[in-house]
């Protein structure tokens, strides 16, 4: 209640109180629902936990999903608490990497969809061999059904855990390239040999083939056979093995998002979903939580994206690439504990491609490490004229909002999300934009 009265959005707080007081409420939660699916893996949980709730709502009254982000144990256990039905038909959890074994200890899923593995908070996970091994030992018990990408070689390894699986993945496109700068891993998991690829799609995600044991993609049950982009959405064709196909329309930047569109689409229909109903869901489907959202303000569109790693870096520059408008960009890079306290990451992020985007007016870099990320772009050798650094967010945002451009970016790391968008919403509505520091205060004070 107190949360409420200052106006935060208490994705964890309450879970974890009540974890303290309760430490086998998740139990009560996997009785709670007939089914339940859980979405792990680096990038893309949010999103596809997102689009899986969506089009289950549109078939089911009760469904329980963390939509917000929250995805360690006290972020599931807040959904419910705020909620709190006798019972549910599904529940959808996005849950963490390493929060996994912690999560399904309690929640027995029915489905567990797999998204990659990507280098992501190496102060908390390592090297991503080791996040890899956290899911893959968890799962093992586990009598549940994987939904898995088969462009991941660090996913599709999971096979030989001798479970029902089935694949999806994304065909080549204009998207995809031989000229991969960033790359996660390059070896074959089975073996440990170099893996030759035909073509990625990013980061390692591609088709790829082991000559020296013969490990590669898995045959896909779903696969995105074309991607087009127009119109400020990406446009593809779905195939599935089960004979059926459909055009998706998907109104978000990245090819990234064809494969999270392609994992909740597999899921979808596997659960016993009509196809053609799932891509109308999908391309209504809209986002309200400050990841990837579009917000008319004035005279512009601004766009917020999470950026959290060297993947998803270098795969959203790729994406404002594509866009021709005259734009500014704002990087807010903090070093929260929730946000990862290594910030090296974005030396390897392939932030060179900034000089591939046309028409950009200004870079501005604020948050707590916002030299850090200044620094970077002045080694990608871009124009140091046009950047400005103010540890400030809101004056940051104050300032790209008042800018003559078409188009605004702004790219915070976890922790800056939701105080991002609640300063640009707070100005769209013409209140009182300090509000957000003050809930930043308390945020400090009682932690996340």
């Amino acid at each position: 209640m107190a949360l409420k009265i200052v106006g935060m959005n208490a994705t964890a707080l309450p879970g974890k109180v009540a974890l303290k007081l309760n430490p086998k409420l998740l139990s009560t939660i996997n009785t709670r629902c007939k089914k339940k699916v859980i979405i792990t893996g680096t990038n893309g949980k949010t999103t596809t936990n997102n689009l899986i709730n969506h089009i289950l709502n549109s078939e089911y009254e009760d469904v329980l999903s963390n939509l917000r982000g929250a995805n360690m144990p006290q972020g599931v256990a807040s959904a419910f608490l705020n909620d709190n039905k006798k019972e549910y038909d599904w529940g959808v959890f996005e849950v963490d990497e390493g929060s996994f074994p912690d999560v399904v200890r309690y929640i027995k899923p029915d489905y567990v969809v797999i998204t990659n593995f990507f280098r992501d908070q190496l102060d908390r996970f390592g090297e991503i061999e080791n996040t890899a091994k956290i899911v893959y030992e968890a799962l093992k018990p586990l009598d549940t059904t994987l939904i898995m990408n088969a462009d991941d070689p660090m996913v599709s390894k999971f096979k030989d855990l001798d479970k029902r699986s089935i694949y999806y993945g994304v065909e080549k496109s204009k998207f995809s390239t031989m000229d991969q700068r960033v790359v996660e891993s390059r070896f074959c998991p089975v073996c440990a040999s170099s893996l030759e690829y035909e073509y990625y799609n990013y980061g390692q995600l591609g088709k790829y083939i082991c000559s020296s044991c013969g490990f590669k993609n898995p045959e896909y049950d779903y696969k995105i056979t074309s991607v087009k982009y127009s119109e400020d959405a990406y446009h593809f064709k779905v195939d599935s093995s089960k004979n059926k196909t459909c055009d998706v329309v998907f109104g978000y930047d990245g090819i990234y998002n064809a494969y999270n569109c392609c994992a909740a689409i597999a899921f979808s229909i596997e659960a016993g979903l009509d196809m053609e109903k799932v891509a109308q869901r999908i391309e209504n489907f809209e986002y309200k939580l400050g990841r990837m959202e579009n917000i008319e303000f004035k005279d512009k569109m601004v766009k917020i994206v999470l950026v959290k790693n060297p993947i998803g870096l270098s795969e959203v520059l790729k994406s404002i690439s594509n866009d021709k408008r005259k734009k500014s960009i704002l990087f807010i890079l903090n070093d929260n504990r929730a946000d990862g306290t290594d910030v090296s990451w974005i030396w390897d992020a392939d932030v060179e491609v900034i000089h591939k985007i046309e028409n950009l007016k200004s870079i501005h870099c604020s948050g707590i490490r916002a030299q850090d990320i200044a620094l970077r772009i002045k080694y990608a050798e871009y124009n140091e004229e046009i950047v400005e650094i103010d540890f400030n967010v809101e004056d940051s945002i104050e300032t790209v909002l008042d800018e003559d451009v078409e188009i605004v970016y702004i790219l915070p790391t976890y922790t800056a999300v939701f105080q991002t968008r609640d300063i640009v919403i707070g100005h769209l509505n013409h209140t009182n934009a300090r509000i957000p520091r003050f809930r930043e205060i308390i945020k400090s004070k009682i932690g996340n």
